[in-house]
């Protein structure tokens, strides 16, 4: 009976892969059996998608529903995406990984554009782990997911200009990286105020004391200013790079003082808005509630995990966040676990730095975690393994939180916690 009714519902759909491109797209439709029926190419542009998905519409006819198959709904998909939806079509989306492996096995030795707009077609007709139905999101989501991973690109950006930075300072004054240095640091205020006002150090070695303290003092050094202040004019007297190399090494720091200034003032500007979006959430603000949980983190959990939460299960949620115990391995990668696709690394990165800040701040996570510490003894990276069983415990909860009307209550979950723990007692006994 089962296989009757998906026969009939895949005879009553017919599905059309995109591979989608900053100029032209190219479009395959399949027919009710799931084979090539037609190849189609159109310009990304609005109007002309909206008549090739017009005309597609009218060949199957008005007893099937068109289903549109993209890799990506953001980027080049976007176009696609939107007015397939607008027109009442389904949108399928597929994973991009999922699809290259797909490639492998059908013997497709190169990327075509004509083939993947096949493959991907045929992911969706047949049901494919990597084939999965666009969740639907509402505009604030988007807006917040959006600011979400640019917060993310300017931390790997700041980060990549930070280690660069410790670089050219190995290069000019490897004390300054030594572990026994005890004055600021290369990613410090303190450091990026002296390269501002000496790039390069160039003249920081005949400097007055007063005007190396004055920089320190902002940055709260207090008592300790006079002497970080001669240790730092020591370091600047001791440089042996001069002539043409110096100017290089002068000019390369001061490009990277500007890229990391940028960054710090571009996060700062990022956050703001971040939080104040997160604030005005009803969802936003029972989460703010639970320790651990900070404006970005919530923001990652709002636009990534709360549009899976309305249609999905604990259990169905957990998994896409990366926090189930769930591996793939085959062949020679027995020895090499890895998420399972379609698990949202963003979500398990929010959930897991969640869990870090937790710890330090929450006494029922800290006890958890120490708990789980102790079981993961002999595990190659047991630190690791139990910050993502606290994750996986603080997902029910954030679940909850999302999905009914319950609110945070942190005495509540520390007389639960005391009950558990005198049952144990009781049980040992």
């Amino acid at each position: 009976m089962y296989r009757e009714e998906d026969e009939s519902v895949k005879k009553s759909q017919r599905v059309v892969g995109f591979d989608c491109a900053e100029d032209e797209h190219i479009a395959v439709l399949l027919d009710s059996e799931g084979e090539f029926s037609r190849r189609s190419s159109v310009i990304n542009r609005r109007h002309d998608v909206e008549e090739l998905l017009a005309e597609l519409i009218l060949v199957i006819g008005p007893e099937a529903q068109l289903v549109v198959v993209v890799e990506s709904k953001r980027s080049h998909g976007r176009v696609v995406a939107d007015v397939a939806a607008d027109l009442g079509c389904g949108v399928r989306q597929v994973n991009t990984v999922a699809l290259n492996h797909f490639r492998d096995l059908e013997g497709q030795p190169r990327k075509d554009d004509e083939w993947d707009a096949y493959l991907a077609a045929r992911m969706a007709y047949t049901k494919m782990r990597g084939a999965r139905e666009v969740i639907e999101t509402t505009e604030d989501e988007r807006a917040l997911s959006r600011l979400t991973r640019t917060h993310s690109r300017l931390v790997e950006d700041r980060t990549q200009h930070v280690s660069r930075l410790r670089a050219v300072l190995l290069e000019l004054a490897s004390e300054m990286l030594h572990r026994s240095w005890k004055g600021p640091k290369p990613n410090s205020k303190a450091m990026l105020y002296l390269l501002e006002r000496w790039p390069g150090f160039e003249g920081l070695e005949r400097a007055r004391l007063r005007s190396i303290e004055s920089i320190l003092r902002r940055c709260r050094y207090g008592s300790r200013a006079v002497e970080t202040a001669k240790l730092i004019k020591k370091v600047a007297q001791g440089i042996t790079i001069i002539g043409e190399e110096r100017s290089a090494l002068t000019l390369e720091l001061d490009l990277l003082v500007r890229q990391i200034r940028f960054c710090n003032e571009s996060l700062a500007d990022v956050d703001a808005k971040i939080a104040r979006r997160v604030e005005r959430d009803p969802v936003g603000q029972k989460l703010l509630e639970m320790q651990g949980n900070g404006p970005v983190t919530t923001g990652v959990l709002l636009s990534e995990l709360l549009p899976v939460a309305r249609i999905s299960t604990e259990a169905q949620c957990a998994t896409y966040s990366g926090v189930t115990p769930l591996a793939r391995k085959s062949g020679k990668s027995l020895h090499n676990d890895k998420l399972i696709q379609g698990s949202n690394k963003r979500v398990l990165a929010a959930l897991y730095a969640s869990g870090v800040a937790a710890v330090k701040n929450s006494a029922i996570d800290r006890a958890y975690y120490e708990k789980k510490l102790r079981g993961y003894a002999g595990h190659p990276k047991p630190h690791v393994a139990a910050f993502i069983a606290l994750a996986r415990q603080r997902h029910k909860l954030i679940y909850k939180l999302m999905t009914t009307d319950a609110r945070y209550d942190k005495e509540v979950l520390i007389a639960s916690h005391l009950d558990r723990i005198e049952q144990e007692r009781a049980a040992a006994a």
